[in-house]
């Protein structure tokens, strides 16, 4: 287990926001963001604080703080009123 926390500790982010994409430094406090569906039809946005573990998964979106956070949160929504418009809901 300790191999494997020191491969993933190795890793290079970089921000996921919009006209952003600093790399993640040892003391910055960054954030992990990423998509899933509740119940069919229904997508929810979470927001994490950063977590190794989490950040390597499928899907993990990195956060470099809240302005980009925020640019990410208003994407998400447009993008789920656009696709309720598009199939009619």
């Amino acid at each position: 287990m300790v191999a494997a926390r020191n491969i993933i500790s190795n890793l290079a982010y970089r921000c996921a926001g919009p006209n952003c994409g600093v790399l993640k430094g040892a003391s910055d406090r960054w954030w992990v963001m990423w998509a899933s569906f509740a119940e069919p039809g229904m997508p929810i946005l979470y927001l994490a604080p950063w977590d190794e573990e989490v950040a390597v998964r499928e899907g993990a979106l990195h956060v470099c703080g809240d302005g980009c956070a925020q640019k990410l949160q208003s994407q998400f929504m447009g993008n789920v009123r656009e696709n309720q418009r598009n199939s009619g809901s």
